[in-house]
């Protein structure tokens, strides 16, 4: 049985769920676009995780340190124990292909 990791990138504006995918690398499923209040916006990204969280084994989270601080407090707790790890970096901004690299060093 194979693991499946999902990778979380996020920003204080915006958050992309990204998933392995059978015909390419990666493939985007979800993308949330924040509110003015970014603990709200964190809040509902970690509740959008959580349920999903039956989908994937393993979430890496790319976000700069502030936010990854918001999303660490809005985690519901069975969501805790798939954080694979956290990259304090801001990846939203990527190109397809600079994504695809980037993800395959995380």
């Amino acid at each position: 049985m194979t693991s499946e990791t999902w990778f979380l990138l996020a920003d204080e504006k915006r958050a992309s769920l990204v998933v392995p995918s059978t015909y390419g690398p990666y493939y985007e499923i979800e993308d949330w676009r924040g509110q003015a209040d970014v603990q709200e916006f964190a809040a509902q990204v970690a509740t959008r995780l959580g349920t999903l969280q039956g989908h994937f084994d393993q979430l890496v989270v790319a976000a700069p340190p502030a936010m990854l601080e918001r999303l660490q407090r809005a985690y519901p707790e069975e969501l805790r124990c798939k954080i694979g790890a956290e990259h304090p970096r801001y990846m939203t901004h990527l190109s397809p292909r600079e994504l695809r690299q980037e993800l395959s060093c995380l």
